[in-house]
């Protein structure tokens, strides 16, 4: 375990800690795929200073893997290195820290997805199977594959006859409502003229006697 004791570190003294850890504690499968096992001890290089009741750990921590080429396939030996491990640890004055997950997570963060004999590894020859990095052959890699018949149909032929333009959405046709008719302004009845009054013959007056001479 890598454990640090706070009351050890002075007020403005970084305290160092180097030293070594089982690699067991990256338990790495034994059944990995491809191949992969630990070829020696963690190696960790600790700086740890204290800001108030905090602690502030800084430093590196490498582990040698045995594995094999994804390439060649030959077995490699290669090294996990971390070089800028920071951690921090809120009010552990006068405590002890274990610092063990952290140092294994950080390591296990920096393996490769593949690994590799050297980044220029010419690989393995895809016909006879030879290892391309400590001799050549006499394989003609181009010949490799037939070349394709070209009256063989294609399977893309049949991609290229799906039409996969999107369909336009058919117009839709509005039926108009027949325009409605404004009901005929209803005319008013006439009314009937007035009956003129019935005439009255005018009374005659009587015609004045004349007075005879007597």
């Amino acid at each position: 375990m890598i454990i640090i004791n706070t009351s050890h570190i002075l007020p403005d003294t970084p305290y160092l800690l180097d030293g070594t850890e089982s690699a067991d504690i990256l338990e790495i499968p034994p059944d990995a795929d491809p191949p992969l096992a630990p070829a020696g001890d963690i190696t960790y290089h600790l700086s740890a200073v204290m800001a108030g009741a905090d602690l502030i750990v800084t430093g590196k921590a490498s582990v040698p893997l045995a594995t094999v080429c994804a390439r060649c396939l030959d077995d490699i030996r290669v090294t996990i290195a971390v070089k800028d491990l920071c951690f921090h640890f809120e009010k552990v004055r006068d405590l002890e820290v274990d610092l063990t997950d952290e140092v294994r997570e950080e390591l296990l963060l920096a393996f490769p997805s593949c690994f590799y004999c050297s980044p220029d590894c010419k690989g393995i020859c895809p016909m006879c199977g030879a290892n391309l990095n400590h001799a050549s052959c006499a394989c003609d890699t181009q010949q490799a594959e037939p070349e394709p018949d070209a009256a063989a149909p294609s399977p893309w032929d049949q991609l290229d006859a799906l039409n996969l333009a999107p369909e336009k959405p058919a117009k839709k046709t509005i039926a108009k409502k027949p325009a409605e008719k404004k009901p005929a302004a209803k005319s008013s009845p006439a009314k009937p003229a007035a009956k003129k009054a019935d005439a009255k013959p005018a009374a005659k007056k009587p015609a004045a006697k004349k007075k005879s001479k007597e």
